[in-house]
Order: C-alpha cells, then sequence, then structure tokens
C-alpha cells in the first residue's frame, strides 16, 4: 500500500484498522489517515469519532469531496487517488509540522462562505436561539440551539468545546444529533437551515 509506506518512509508508527469504529482513545496529537475510497459519505466516520485525532481523508476522487465543507468541520487535510507520489509526500510533510494540507482555493472558499454567515444580520447576538413555544422544531434542545448558533459564526469544533467547557467529541455527538433532527448533511446546509430558521423566529 502506496500510502501506508509512505508513512513509514516519514517516521509515522502505522497501525491499520479495518474501520473507524476500531480506533481507539485519540489525542490532538494524533493523526487519523482515512481511506475514503469506499465510503459513500465522506465525512460520517469522521463526524461519528471519538477522541481528539487530527483527520485526514485520502484515495479521494476529484469532485467527490466538498473540502470547504470538510474545512469548516475541522478536517485536516485532504489528498486524492491522483496526487504524484510527490505531492503526497510534500503533504504528509506538512501536517507533521501541524499545518493542514488542502488547496489553497477551497482554504480562501471556505473562508468566503464563513465570513459570509458571520455578516448576515439575521445571525447577530442578539437574535433568538431557543425556539419558542409551539415552533417548528421543538426536538433541538438549547445546548443544540447554542451550537448551531457557535457553528453559524465559524467556530470550530475546538472553540465551541472550549467556550461550553465540554470535550471536542461530546461537540461532535451533538452536531451529529443536529444534522440528524435539522435533515442537513452538512455544516453548509445547517448554516443555510440555521438562516431560515432565525427568519422564522424573528
Amino acid at each position: 500500500m502506496l500510502f501506508k509506506s509512505l508513512l513509514e518512509t516519514c517516521g509515522y508508527d502505522v497501525n491499520l484498522l479495518g474501520s473507524a469504529a476500531a480506533l481507539p482513545e485519540t489525542c490532538n496529537q494524533d493523526l487519523v489517515f482515512y481511506d475514503a475510497a469506499g465510503s459513500v459519505n465522506k465525512l460520517d466516520d469522521f463526524y461519528g469519532s471519538a477522541g481528539n485525532a487530527r483527520w485526514i481523508l485520502f484515495n479521494l476522487q476529484a469532485g467527490e469531496l466538498d473540502e470547504c465543507e470538510a474545512i469548516i468541520a475541522g478536517v485536516e487535510g485532504t489528498f486524492y487517488a491522483s496526487d504524484s507520489p510527490e505531492l503526497l509526500l510534500k503533504g504528509v510533510r506538512r501536517l507533521s509540522k501541524m499545518d493542514v494540507w488542502f488547496k489553497r482555493g477551497s482554504i480562501n472558499e471556505a473562508l468566503r462562505r464563513m465570513r459570509q454567515y458571520a455578516r448576515r444580520p439575521a445571525l447577530k447576538a442578539n437574535r433568538p436561539t431557543v425556539p419558542r413555544a409551539g415552533g417548528n422544531h421543538p426536538k433541538l434542545t438549547k445546548r443544540e440551539m447554542t451550537i448551531i448558533e457557535l457553528v453559524s459564526k465559524g467556530s470550530q469544533n475546538q472553540e465551541i468545546a472550549d467556550q461550553l467547557h465540554i470535550s471536542v467529541n461530546t461537540v461532535k455527538t451533538h452536531i451529529y444529533s443536529i444534522f440528524r433532527k435539522t435533515q442537513s448533511r452538512n455544516r453548509i446546509e445547517l448554516l443555510s437551515w440555521s438562516q431560515n430558521f432565525m427568519n422564522e423566529q424573528a
């Protein structure tokens, strides 16, 4: 396996796991290289994972992942099946220095999206964040609504965890639940849902 050999060449201790469910407890110094080739929804295992590891997706095909969503969600990098060994090596070395590895255009677009949502008047702090009685979304808890507001402002999982004094794993669990309840597939759709919901509550 090319990617495994490459990581070992760079001095990494590599443990191969059969599934994301077999992943042990991780810390923020650990790297999880996730083979996305056999996954339909590329970020599902990331959203459902425990621990604080830095996730990198590899074996991607062009166009099958919204890199902006991955960046906003907190993924650390992406590699494609068409990438040359030289490019893979360069990316792995950058990741080892606590950098991220994405196309520059994707990073710029992700920043534009986050700024766009942060500027929207409907997302200002003085807007209501908890559904009124009889609202259309009674299943959302107060904590989930708080997390939606923080996501809408561009906060990453670690920032949300720090502000709410909870673990990153708990944040991921809440976000996964929020996706299910709002029928959002990713953070971009959640931000769109949030915009519409706040307008309804105004």
